[in-house]
């Protein structure tokens, strides 16, 4: 089965995720079987340490635009016929 996926999320432009209030860079953007898409952002941290964490990609906003993401395939293993494949 061939499957193809696209993201709104734009690599290199800063992202703040609405839960946490966290900033940073956008350095990838992952897709999972039965999850929601996640975008991985890089910040330094208030010890000028370099973290990188992951948030669902809905919840992530693009500090240029203040737009919040899009995805157009939700996570969850319901996602379209209410069963898992297996």
């Amino acid at each position: 089965m061939k499957q193809s996926y696209k993201s709104d999320l734009k690599l290199g432009e800063r992202y703040r995720d609405n839960t946490t209030g966290i900033e940073g860079t956008l350095i990838a953007v992952h897709f999972y079987e039965h999850a929601c898409e996640r975008g991985t952002l890089r910040y330094v941290d208030g010890d000028r340490n370099v973290q990188e964490v992951s948030f669902d990609a809905p919840e992530l906003v693009e500090v240029k635009t203040e737009r919040l993401a899009t995805t157009t395939r939700p996570g969850g293993p319901a996602r379209s016929t209410g069963a898992r494949r297996n």
